[in-house]
């Protein structure tokens, strides 16, 4: 059976952890879109990686906006038909 061994000191113990401390992440910017990317990372809102198309992402914002545009659409429409078509005179 083993015998402890002698209890570490504080500066002991500390001179250890010294290098346990992790680096703050470093984020760059996407040559493409310009949007916060992390380094050897794929961008996630283009794509891209290395100036190569890697992931076909769609426009989230996309088919909201197409959706809005029919709607307007519409209520154009309801507002042409029910309003009273006005008569021009011929003077």
């Amino acid at each position: 059976m083993s015998v402890p061994g002698k209890r570490r000191s504080r500066s002991t113990s500390g001179r250890r952890r010294s290098h346990d401390a992790l680096a703050k992440l470093r984020p760059q910017s996407c040559p493409k879109c310009a949007s916060p990317i992390l380094p050897h990372h794929v961008c996630t809102n283009c794509g891209y990686y290395r100036g190569r198309k890697v992931l076909a992402i769609e426009n989230p914002f996309a088919k909201k906006a197409e959706k809005r545009k029919k709607e307007k659409t519409e209520e154009k429409e309801k507002a042409a038909s029910s309003a009273p078509e006005q008569k021009v005179k011929a003077s």
